[in-house]
């Protein structure tokens, strides 16, 4: 399908959509069928919160660990300034 074509849903009625397969454990297909929306759609936007979800949680720990330097340097010079 084209993509000046394709269907644009809002973001929260994908959400809705997501949440009901993921949180409720519903099947895909029946999803799909109760939104009107293709199971091959819905399928997408699973797959895309799943790896989304990875990756900002490996951003998310990377700066812990770089906020986790910063405030081990920000304590030694606060030793340091102390003495």
């Amino acid at each position: 399908m084209n993509t000046s074509t394709a269907r644009q849903y809002p973001a929260d009625f994908q959400h809705q959509v997501i949440n009901e397969v993921k949180v409720h454990n519903r099947l895909l297909s029946d999803v799909a069928k109760q939104y009107g929306v293709s199971a091959k759609t819905v399928y997408k936007w699973v797959k895309y919160s799943e790896n989304h979800k990875a990756e900002n949680r490996g951003a998310i720990m990377s700066e812990i660990a770089l906020l986790q330097q910063k405030i081990t340097q920000l304590s030694q010079q606060l030793q340091t300034m102390a003495s």
